[in-house]
């Protein structure tokens, strides 16, 4: 039987309580031979049974579990100094050099290991010393839709171009921490465009945006790298908050902070990259149509620890995570933040672009995509998106969209169609006028000419402006004049002449003077009068009484 400092320090205790061979063996479970042979030994060691409980543990394995090779006069290595040598960072020797550094260090006296049992032996060795910090593993338990993590596989995959020239692929690798889903594609460099593109395919990929992406301190995005504030590129800013995540570099030189990633890249090169090494590929589109059917067959494979794929995992992580964003992100996209003018319009390289006039004054977000010709702009407090315009470099400088316009503006801008097409949901009679009277006008005079139609019908109902239409359409040559005096008409509204000046004259309605003169203040006056002596007591007949006198 195999013995151990705890069996030996049982088998003492029992001896010490004055218990048999057999009471110590039902006890503790250790043959009577075992038990003899370790009463025996403390008898020769000249250890009373007693004060076995003073005796350290290096003092009882000295005694009690002596090593075989000590007992057969092996030469016992140093083996702290072999330790160093071979666990040191820089500069560390092989467990084979320091062997042959034991063997040729043993005297005639002893015995040397053999390399197997020298081996052995270190492992045991390192096996007793206490565990040390970098030796220490931390678990994490990632929340659905909180953390996805990229890197660039070590393996490559090669490809032949048009000119016969031999071409590597980069692997990009990325997954999401929660459900495992690995994603991976294949580009033409590690350049800051490669991460982002590859950053952006994952996402779409994903179909959601998690709330941090990790990665390492790859100089192409990681401008100064630091433990704790590390220095980020524009270009990696812009593109997380457009899509609206953190990104979050690793502490340098601590690969394990991203360990999730790392084993997807081990699980890519196994089982998809492994199994396209000897395949030809023609173009850099091959090699990512041949990566992304393995890597649906990756996803969609049950996990052994899970029973479910990744992708089922997938599908229950989608619902917290963020939605994309509905436009795809552009590279060369320009973002700037502008102020928008009294006329609700912002200025972008020469052109101007209409923003709902709520904004005017307030300072809001552009964003320009340069190869889809658009502009959209954002309220820079909700993030909401406010308005969206068709971009050229050269054509019409100004953009207004009549939803974003005041509704006494839209009424100046809008078309002769449209404003006949309100006359006729009044009246059908309506539009004929409408039209008779701006049949030959320019565009201007004519919306003149039925805004003042407008205007004046809105003191008549429906079927009152039907009458007044019906009237002037019967009059060999109808106006607007003949049209605004019926309305007049029927409102009882009476106009008079008043004189500007010597050469122009204008029409007023009679009765709009000041209602409010001082015969109405007067009025006014005398009931409030009436009302405090009410409050007070006096009678109504004695009020009339002194108003008379």
């Amino acid at each position: 039987m195999k013995r151990d400092v705890l069996t030996v320090i049982e088998v003492l205790s029992g001896a010490a309580q004055g218990l048999s061979l057999g009471q110590i063996q039902a006890r503790t479970g250790v043959p009577k031979t075992t038990v003899k042979r370790i009463c025996d030994r403390a008898t020769e060691a000249g250890i009373d049974p007693a004060r076995f409980q003073e005796l350290l543990t290096e003092q009882v394995k000295e005694i009690f579990l002596r090593k075989r090779r000590s007992a057969m006069h092996y030469a016992e290595p140093d083996w702290e100094a072999v330790y160093i040598k071979h666990e040191r960072p820089r500069h560390n020797i092989t467990l084979r050099v320091a062997w042959e550094e034991y063997c040729a260090g043993v005297g005639d006296a002893q015995r040397a290991m053999s390399y197997a049992t020298f081996c052995r032996a270190y492992e045991q060795y390192k096996g007793d010393l206490p565990a040390k910090l970098d030796e220490v593993r931390m678990s994490f338990e990632w929340q659905p839709g909180e953390v996805a993590m990229m890197d660039y596989s070590g393996d490559r995959l090669y490809y032949v171009d048009s000119n016969g020239k031999k071409c590597k692929a980069e692997i990009f690798v990325g997954v999401l921490a929660h459900c495992g889903l690995i994603f991976c594609m294949a580009t033409p460099d590690q350049t800051r465009l490669s991460w982002l593109s590859g950053c952006q395919k994952m996402l779409e990929y994903f179909g959601a945006v998690p709330q941090y992406i990790f990665f390492d301190n790859s100089t192409s995005l990681v401008v100064k790298a630091d433990k704790y504030e590390p220095k980020y590129c524009d270009d990696l800013l812009g593109f997380a908050e457009y899509y609206g995540f953190v990104p979050y570099a690793c502490r340098p030189g601590a690969p394990r902070d991203k360990a999730m990633v790392e084993n997807a890249v081990g699980i890519v090169q196994r089982r998809i990259t492994n199994r396209l090494v000897t395949a030809q590929f023609l173009s850099l589109e091959d090699v990512n149509y041949e990566l992304a059917q393995l890597l649906e067959d990756l996803n969609d494979r049950p996990m052994v620890e899970k029973m479910v794929s990744r992708r089922q995992l997938h599908t229950e992580e989608l619902p917290v995570m963020k939605p994309l964003p509905s436009i795809p992100y552009e590279p060369s996209m320009v973002e700037k933040l502008l102020k928008v003018r009294k006329d609700y319009q912002v200025r972008l390289n020469n052109r101007r672009f209409s923003v709902p006039y709520l904004y005017a004054g307030k300072t809001v977000k552009v964003r320009l995509w340069g190869q889809k010709n658009l502009v959209v702009v954002y309220d820079i407090q909700t993030g909401k998106q406010i308005a969206q315009h068709h971009y050229e470099e050269v054509g019409k400088k100004q953009n207004i969209l009549l939803e974003h316009m005041p509704v006494n503006h839209v009424a100046v801008m809008r078309s002769k169609e449209a404003l006949l097409e309100e006359l006729k949901t009044l009246s059908p009679h309506l539009a004929v006028l409408g039209s008779k009277l701006t049949g030959n006008q320019p565009l201007r005079v004519a919306r003149r000419i039925l805004s003042g139609m407008l205007a004046s019908l809105r003191r008549l109902g429906r079927d009152k402006a039907n009458e007044v239409a019906i009237k002037v359409l019967n009059r060999p040559n109808p106006k607007l004049e003949d049209f605004r005096q019926e309305v007049d008409m029927i409102t009882g509204v009476v106009r008079s002449d008043v004189k500007i000046n010597p050469h122009v004259r204008m029409q007023i309605e009679v009765g709009r003077k000041n209602v409010r003169g001082a015969d109405y203040y007067a009025q006014r006056l005398e009931d409030e009068r009436r009302k405090q002596k009410v409050c007070s007591g006096v009678s109504e007949e004695t009020i009339k009484e002194n108003s008379n006198e």
